[in-house]
């Protein structure tokens, strides 16, 4: 796992590489083993990369290794691709000669693959997550792409005198530190359930490249250009659909148990490595697979004192593992304090009150000397783990019914409030989840799968993945889920309704992800089984550091309509966002 930094000038004159190199450094804690940075173009271009170091031996390349065989590209890569074995043997072959990877790991393959393979092609061969940049020294063109299912980011300023392409908002402001607040992001966030940009950021002239896209910037005339676009959507098969219909629901899930050990087995990395088990579902399955096919360093666990019904009781969990779970307690104080750290890192608000758990967790990862954490992100979205899933649904509805990609109408008002944006925005991925399941015939079946899709293929990448990535880099942890890997996915969206969400099961607990509750009764004991908790922690309770709420500087800040405004009266949901809001306003303006 990395940090990019690319940084182009416009004015024709050259960087400042002191400049370029200490925004580089703003990355280090994405990849602390170190920093390789080349500049190009007569100081015009300078690519940079924080490197953690977790496949193959990379140690005395000296960056090499992000340069392929020819010469002709220069890669900076941020991710894991998992097959990089297959693709080399896929190398080999085009190559028509004794191809060999240097240095054994999935950044030279990478690079490589762009020697030998048509650009349009590489990403549907890519099963992992990225974000990278290659610039090509003969076109003179630098092309940056992101994975289809958005597990990281790319972040893109660009003005009148300079482009920069940072994996963390944070280095961007390094260079440019007074970017203005993008207001009307921030009202909008009253509008959806968590704090979700999707293509804005936080800060204008700030945007995000979108997951399944890759671009190309012309460096002779600094235009850009769309070359590739793909959607999860193209996972899904009406033929592979309708055969899945017909199988039972125990065929499908042998067939997932066997799926899902191929793709841990491919995932257990050479350095030392934890694994959660919250007493949920998904992480505990996957850590039975780790236990069962590798040896864990640590399995972790969060306990929000007092809030954590699960967690704070993992006995029977370490009875069947034969292991030891560290439970880290949190308090309201441990909690409240790490909200600063958090948002910084982000370079925004919170997107989810979960964020912080995660980031207390992978710094207790990294003191036990682990690089890599496994996580169950994805499972929900792609399963069906939520209740709103359980419930029958308009077809004609403008917005996505589900609780986590939907639109909502706040009791906030705001004296001046253009949500157009987010309104088109949500429209149109709500458009796409309904076309991705147009084949069904069944109007409640198509809903349901549809906001399934619309959370994974949106909300997911714009939320929790991004804690994910952003909350253990900052410990310089990489966290895997299983879920993400693309066979999964592709199966997970090909599932019929019985298999993910269906409300006619007898027993209650198995009417959410009954696939994955009867892989997890095949390898626990049906009272480890208990009704989803979801994310604890101690988000409105932090208000205890702010002060009052009257006096919060967040309410003139957004231009809040105090004549319609009750504080008292106000949901738990929406306060904490006034909350969360406050933290990142009073250590930013």
């Amino acid at each position: 796992m990395c940090g990019i930094l690319n940084v182009i000038s416009k004015t024709g004159q050259a960087l400042d590489p002191i400049m370029c190199r200490r925004a580089l450094g703003k990355l280090s804690w994405r990849g602390p083993d170190y920093n390789t940075s080349q500049i190009f173009n007569e100081g015009k271009l300078f690519l940079g990369q924080s490197i953690l170091s977790i496949t193959g031996d990379i140690d005395n390349s000296n960056g090499k290794h992000l340069i392929s065989n020819t010469g002709r590209y220069h890669l900076n890569y941020n991710g894991e691709i998992y097959n990089f074995h297959e693709l080399e043997y896929k190398i080999k072959k085009a190559s028509k000669d004794d191809y060999c990877n240097k240095y054994d790991n999935d950044s030279q393959v990478l690079a490589d693959l762009h020697d030998y393979f048509p650009l349009k092609n590489i990403p549907k061969f890519l099963d992992g997550m990225y974000a990278y940049s290659v610039f090509d020294h003969i076109e003179n063109k630098l092309i940056i792409s992101r994975d289809i299912q958005g597990e990281k980011s790319l972040y893109i300023f660009e003005d009148d005198e300079i482009i920069i392409i940072s994996s963390s908002i944070e280095a961007i402001l390094s260079i440019k530190p007074n970017l203005k607040i993008n207001k009307q992001l921030f009202k909008d966030y009253f509008r959806t359930r968590h704090f979700m940009f999707l293509k804005r950021t936080p800060y204008e002239n700030i945007i995000q490249l979108l997951p399944g896209h890759t671009i190309e910037l012309d460096l002779n005339n600094l235009k850009w250009s769309t070359l590739i676009i793909n959607k999860l959507s193209e996972l899904i098969s009406p033929e592979m659909y309708t055969e899945m219909k017909g199988i039972s629901l125990d065929q499908l899930t042998n067939k997932l148990d066997a799926l899902m050990k191929n793709c841990i087995n491919q995932m257990v990395p050479d350095r030392q490595f934890a694994s959660v088990v919250s007493g949920g579902i998904d992480s505990s399955l996957i850590s039975k697979y780790l236990v069962e096919q590798a040896n864990p360093k640590i399995l972790v666990a969060v306990d929000h004192i007092g809030k954590d019904n699960i967690s704070k009781d993992l006995k029977g969990f370490e009875n069947i593992f034969n292991r030891k779970i560290n439970v880290i307690k949190v308090d309201l104080g441990s909690y409240a304090s790490e909200i600063e750290r958090c948002q910084s890192s982000l370079g925004s608000p919170l997107l989810s009150h979960s964020f912080i758990g995660q980031s207390i967790q992978s710094s207790f990862i990294r003191s036990n000397d682990c690089r890599v954490l496994f996580g169950g992100d994805g499972a929900d979205e792609l399963f069906g783990g939520y209740d709103c899933y359980l419930k029958n649904k308009e077809l004609d509805s403008d917005f996505n019914p589900s609780n986590y990609t939907g639109h909502f109408e706040p009791s906030i008002r705001f004296k001046i409030d253009n949500h157009s944006t987010i309104k088109k925005e949500l429209k149109e991925s709500w458009i796409e989840s309904l076309d991705a399941y147009s084949f069904i015939d069944d109007d409640n079946e198509k809903v349901v799968q549809a906001m399934m899709y619309g959370d994974f293929a949106y909300q997911l990448p714009s939320v929790g993945m991004r804690g994910t990535d952003l909350m253990s880099m900052m410990w310089s942890v990489e966290t895997r889920s299983v879920f993400l890997r693309k066979p999964i996915i592709e199966f997970g969206l090909n599932l019929p309704i019985f298999a993910k969400s269906n409300h006619s099961l007898q027993n209650p607990l198995l009417r959410s992800k009954p696939i994955l509750k009867k892989l997890f009764l095949k390898y626990f004991p049906e009272n480890l089984l208990v009704t989803k908790q979801g994310f604890a922690g101690f988000p409105n309770e932090s208000i205890k550091y702010l002060g009052n709420i009257n006096d919060f500087i967040t309410i003139d800040y957004l231009g809040v309509d105090k004549d319609n405004l009750n504080m008292e009266q106000l949901s738990r949901e929406e306060a904490w966002k006034i909350i969360n809001v406050e933290y990142f306003l009073r250590h930013t303006l």
